[in-house]
């Protein structure tokens, strides 16, 4: 029973925010004004708080009111510049009912996954990510001294708007292959001077060249075989020498095996999701498209995170 424990502040995290339950209380509230307010059933309600104080995530004032502790208003609210929910959100409504479905996939049952559109979910994961690795991905914008780039799967292109705060002369270019994604950054990059284009890399077309091009968080929808494209497509719109930074999780490297397990599990599941790839596969890749890998560097240990860092040979 103590394994499984950890489960308990996962659940009740994942509600709070899906309800944004600790900014509703966050000044102090009873259970009776909250449900009231927003017209929610006070049993259960009361339920969650009962959790939550036994978790110590809450805590109750002599007054009857309940407070979140700091922490949690500030990681796991809606508004929050600092909140990480999202990842919360995706692993408990696409991770987690994904591995429930395992005992019917192995029995070759048919599963219905996920009705609900989750792009939307899966890009801001990956901006949150991205917070974390952008200063690596900066480091070697300024090391190589990169004054165009190109961004394969840009989501809501936050890399590249970050990149452009900080350099103002950088030639952007971003693809998104989710048109209603794509239409959102273009909207909210309009100003900036960074291009985002909707379509598919694979039937993109362009006689530009840039000194950088980059493919984070998106290696687990292409198969193999489109991989391989992948980098040769990268090779066409680099400069001689130019560099390929690529960011992902790895199997069978030195840190965070076990994330990276239950992710590629996750993965393997779905009919147009595929497995993780390791250091060794892209290294080969690479080869065969004429890179030399040049550093693999972690971005977050614990989940299994790197960044890879390829030149293109000039021969």
């Amino acid at each position: 029973m103590k394994r499984n424990e950890p489960f308990l502040p996962t659940w009740h995290a994942h509600l709070g925010y899906s309800l944004d339950l600790f900014r509703h209380f966050s000044k102090g509230a009873t259970v009776e004004e909250v449900a009231a307010r927003h017209n929610w059933n006070q049993d259960l309600l009361q339920r969650w708080v009962d959790v939550g104080i036994v978790l110590g995530h809450l805590k109750e004032k002599r007054n009857g009111k309940i407070k979140p502790k700091r922490h949690l208003v500030k990681y796991v609210s809606k508004e929050s510049p600092d909140s990480v929910g999202i990842l919360i959100k995706e692993m408990m409504e696409l991770h987690i009912p994904t591995m429930l479905s395992y005992r019917d996939l192995i029995q070759g049952k048919e599963v219905t996954f996920f009705e609900e559109n989750y792009s939307d979910t899966v890009a801001r994961t990956s901006a949150l990510l991205e917070t974390i690795a952008f200063p690596k991905i900066a480091s070697w914008v300024k090391k190589e001294k990169v004054d165009s780039l190109f961004d394969i799967g840009t989501g809501y292109g936050g890399y590249l708007r970050r990149l452009k705060e900080i350099h103002r002369d950088l030639t952007l270019y971003g693809i998104e292959v989710d048109e209603t994604v794509a239409s959102k950054a273009q909207e909210e990059l309009n100003d900036t001077g960074i291009t985002i284009i909707a379509g598919d890399i694979h039937e993109y077309e362009t006689k530009m060249t840039f000194q950088m091009v980059m493919m984070n968080n998106l290696l687990y929808y292409f198969s193999p075989e489109e991989r391989q494209k992948l980098f040769d497509k990268a090779n066409q719109l680099l400069e001689r020498n130019g560099t390929l930074l690529i960011i992902s999780p790895l199997v069978h490297s030195k840190h965070g095996q076990a994330f990276a397990s239950a992710f590629n599990s996750f993965m393997s599941a779905h009919e147009k999701m595929y497995p993780v790839p390791s250091a060794r596969e892209l290294t080969e890749y690479g080869r065969k498209a004429k890179f030399r890998l040049k550093q693999v560097t972690p971005i977050i240990k614990e989940g299994g995170w790197y960044l890879l860092a390829f030149k293109k040979r000039s021969h």
